[in-house]
Parts: C-alpha cells; sequence; structure tokens
C-alpha cells in the first residue's frame, strides 16, 4: 500500500496562478507565498508546460511580490504532476541549472539522485560530473540536508525543503542537460517509487486543520 502525501490538484494550480483561491484541496495556496503570473512570467510558465521545464532570467525574483511567482508555481505544479522540478536561470556569463527531487515526495530520493549522476552527468557531461565530487566552489551543489517525512508527507510544496543538485554550465548545455534530465526522469518506474516511499497505515494526518487560512496571494 502507498503511503498518502499531500499533493495539489493540477486545477488548484492553474488557479492560484491567476491569482484565485484552490477549490480542491484547502491549503494549497498560502498568502505569503506568491502564486499569481503577470503577463511575461505567464509566457515562461506556459513555454515550460510545453518543454517541460522552466527557464527564467536570474533567480525570476519579483522585488513587488518579494519571491518568484513563476517558480513557485512551476514547482507547485511538478509537484501535482509527481514530476522532478527543473528550472534553468539564464545569466550573462553562464547559466544555472537546477533539479528538485522534493516534488517526488519519498522518503529516500537516492536511487533517483543516482540515476541522474550516472546515467546523465557521468555518460553524457562528464566534466560536469567530475565538478560534483569536488563541489567546495560556486560551480555546483549537490542535496545535502535530510528529508523531513512528516513535512514531505503532510505539507503543501512550499513548506517542504527544496533537494537540489544545481549545476553551472553554457546555454546550449543547460538546456540540452535539462532535455536529457527530463528522459531520463521518465524512466523513475512506478514501482521503483513504491519501494522507496514506506509503507504505512493511514492514520488520517488532519491536514486541513495545519493549512494556512488564505488559500491565494
Amino acid at each position: 500500500m502507498r503511503t498518502k502525501v499531500f499533493r495539489p490538484f493540477l486545477d488548484d494550480v492553474e488557479r492560484l496562478s491567476y491569482g484565485q483561491g484552490a477549490k480542491k484541496q484547502r491549503g494549497t495556496g498560502s498568502r505569503f507565498v506568491c502564486h499569481r503570473l503577470n503577463r511575461d512570467e505567464r509566457k515562461l510558465y506556459d513555454l515550460a508546460k510545453q518543454a517541460g521545464y522552466l527557464t527564467v532570467r536570474g533567480t525570476g525574483y519579483r522585488k513587488e511580490r518579494k519571491g518568484s511567482p513563476v517558480c513557485n508555481t512551476f514547482r507547485q505544479r511538478c509537484d501535482a504532476l509527481e514530476e522532478i522540478c527543473v528550472i534553468v536561470e539564464k545569466r550573462a556569463d553562464t547559466d544555472t541549472l537546477i533539479i528538485d527531487f522534493s516534488t517526488l515526495r519519498v522518503r529516500d530520493d537516492t536511487q533517483f539522485v543516482s540515476l541522474i549522476l550516472e546515467n546523465v552527468l557521468k555518460a553524457k557531461y562528464p566534466d560536469l560530473y567530475s565538478a560534483t565530487k569536488n563541489c567546495d566552489d560556486d560551480s555546483c551543489s549537490i542535496i545535502q540536508k535530510p528529508i523531513i517525512w512528516d513535512a514531505v508527507k503532510t505539507k503543501p510544496i512550499w513548506c517542504v525543503n527544496e533537494r537540489l543538485i544545481t549545476l553551472n554550465c553554457a546555454r546550449d548545455v543547460a538546456k540540452s542537460l535539462a532535455i536529457d534530465v527530463l528522459k531520463e526522469s521518465m524512466k523513475f518506474d512506478a514501482n521503483v517509487v513504491e519501494s522507496i516511499i514506506e509503507t504505512m497505515p493511514d492514520h488520517n494526518d488532519d491536514v486541513n486543520s495545519k493549512s494556512e487560512d488564505s488559500e491565494f496571494d
């Protein structure tokens, strides 16, 4: 039996992106997390839905919202779809590829991380793979924080720690790497996910009682 975890409904993610309240699951949105997209962010988000990964200038930060609505919304979409979240941050000199495994919502993501490192980076991008073995500078970072299972199981994604691999690389490399990572992630078999998620009885955690009062920003 697969452990039930908190996931947003895709319809609610779309509603939040327009500044509307979630209808199907209370607690999906929060007044403290920016979700509503402006016109430019909407274009980026629509492109991301087609490509499977999001591309933003810099971190996508919007000063007046004190955060990145488009990154928040895309991460929430990936959570709803049970997919890893891949974002390319475009910069002047080099781009940054971010791979977030937290949207898989598993107790142990080691096997999935290994698949990306071995089958994508080591096999096709040996220089970047070598960099991951010595992440003592700003060129990359590998997941270090532990998974807090209670948050993963019961909280909306903006309350769940990101599980990141970040890599700095040339723009053309970042794009091809994002595509290769997504292709590899499609091989994450459902049976493998089942074997990693802890099987445990449903204690009927009262998610709603822990939700934020507001569903929208």
